[in-house]
């Protein structure tokens, strides 16, 4: 009977659930799965006021090992040093990846293996990888010898928002500007991170923080794809359709219509996709890489494929011509009129989540 492929997944936890296990029971050793810097530095400085208490200094307790440039030998004596002072340190092990290495060396994970049997309880010895991705297979000689293992999965959209207003604190929030921020980036600590920054500093002196903050500071320096404004026409949403729209706009150097003309082109390339999904053809090709790649789905294929099913379903051949005959008059109306150019676009976008 073959092996099932062991990928981790029973040591997944998100990062909340991460931090009220650890710090309950601080483990001699952990091997931690992590990728965002940010949360690296917040969980070593929470680690260090458990472990170590209000005498922290990074100076003299935090040790940091780079596996590409130090020896085993080294990591391990400093982990098995004993101090006449009791002086408690945290040493960091980070994994960095080699091309033609695996996870760790094999004398590395023999060297803490052999640690692990009988380590010091005046050190907290935490091996790092902060590859995005990873084969945990390559790790798995850790399992059941007393090391800690996690791997730290994205949180919730509600333990974000926790995490978001934690990070704000001096400053009054509602949890709809936190919603529309996050609407902006990534799910990347690292990323909303950047963003809470500016944002504290352009409401520094109002000390609080709207919508319109959000827009203002984040939305207008966030750059947008296709992809963006696509799935805002598909889902409907004419709020961040418009936003979008205004954010190309606001980028604009000259008087052009370059944006506007730009943005037409985006919507006419989108109702050509839905268009081609009515060939039987396409309609009847298996999901994946061929089929997103007819429709020139290059990023998130699955994603978008299935807002065009699901958008599919509330429209027919008579919607999809009538959305070509919006472009078109958007079109025409840029090129050989002086009309206002958002109030053209507003229209458009309007009429087509509104088919």
């Amino acid at each position: 009977m073959a092996k099932a492929k062991n990928e981790g997944t029973k040591y997944t936890v998100s990062y909340k659930s991460f931090k009220s296990k650890v710090l309950k029971s601080l483990p001699p050793a952990m091997l931690l799965f992590l990728s965002e810097k940010v949360l690296i530095k917040e969980i070593i400085s929470d680690l260090a006021s458990e472990f170590i208490g209000k005498k922290y200094n990074p100076k003299e307790n935090l040790k940091t090992f780079f596996s590409d440039e130090t020896s085993i030998e080294e990591v391990i004596n400093e982990c098995s040093n004993l101090s006449f002072l009791s002086e408690k340190k945290i040493i960091i092990y980070r994994i960095v990846k080699k091309t033609g290495t695996r996870g760790l060396q094999k004398d590395a994970k023999a060297g803490f293996l052999n640690y692990l049997k009988n380590p010091n309880p005046d050190n907290l010895l935490i091996l790092l990888n902060t590859e995005k991705e990873f084969t945990f297979s390559n790790f798995e000689e850790f399992e059941n010898t007393g090391i800690q293992i996690y791997v730290v999965s994205n949180d919730t959209q509600q333990e974000l928002l926790d995490w978001c207003r934690d990070k704000l604190k001096g400053y009054e929030v509602d949890e709809d500007a936190l919603i529309h921020l996050l609407q902006f980036v990534n799910p990347s600590y690292d990323e909303i991170s950047t963003e809470i920054e500016k944002l504290k500093t352009y409401c520094m002196d109002s000390e609080k923080i709207t919508i319109n903050d959000v827009n203002l500071c984040v939305g207008m320096t966030k750059d947008f794809t296709e992809y963006n404004l696509f799935e805002a026409i598909l889902n409907r949403n004419f709020e961040k359709a418009i936003e979008i729209y205004d954010n190309m706009s606001g980028k604009q150097t000259d008087s052009s219509k370059e944006v506007e003309l730009r943005f037409v082109a985006f919507m006419n390339n989108l109702f050509i996709n839905i268009h081609k999904l009515q060939d039987p053809v396409l309609k009847n090709m298996t999901e994946g890489f061929d089929l997103y790649r007819a429709l020139k789905l290059y990023k998130d294929g699955p994603k978008m494929y299935n807002l065009y099913k699901n958008y599919m379903s509330g429209v027919n051949e008579l919607k999809i011509q009538r959305a070509f005959d919006y472009i078109y008059q958007t079109d025409k109306t840029l090129k050989y009129t002086e009309k206002d150019k958002r109030l053209v676009i507003n229209n458009l976008i309007h009429n087509l989540v509104n088919l």
